[in-house]
């Protein structure tokens, strides 16, 4: 009988275990995240993690960098199709200062961050969101 129970306990151990990995491994990718208040209104339409599923606006993964109205998985507004260039601090803090002034017609419903201090902190944020640019700072 206590054969039995051993091959029972046994693979339900190694679930636990393997479990009880993935959770801490999450949890670990999570707190390094440290997503700032700032950007809590962001992420209600915004995706910004690798991998994640799209929600009701374009993912914000590697937004830093990118051609404007690039991603071919979103569907941009005219408005910000018009709109040439790409995704660096000075056109980002334009943008969140007042999207519709900055791509008149866009479908985006925020009216922004206001804030320049919340704005200041939404961007760092969204420098972090780019490892590869972080990996070529930490190079040089």
């Amino acid at each position: 009988m206590s054969r039995q129970r051993t091959r029972v306990v046994a693979p339900t151990m190694v679930g636990l275990v393997l479990a009880l990995g993935s959770l801490a491994s999450a949890a670990s990718s999570e707190a390094a995240l440290e997503v700032p208040e700032a950007f809590e209104a962001c992420s209600a339409c915004h995706a910004y993690q690798p991998d994640e599923p799209p929600l009701e606006g374009p993912s914000l993964w590697q937004v830093v960098g990118r051609r404007i109205a690039s991603l071919d998985s979103f569907e941009y507004s005219a408005g910000l199709r018009k709109v040439e260039g790409h995704w660096d601090r000075p056109t980002l803090d334009r943008f969140l200062a007042a999207p519709q002034a900055f791509a008149p017609g866009i479908d985006m419903t925020s009216g922004g961050v206001r804030n320049a201090a919340e704005r200041a902190i939404v961007l760092d944020f969204l420098e972090t969101l780019v490892p590869d640019a972080q990996d070529a700072d930490a190079d040089h």
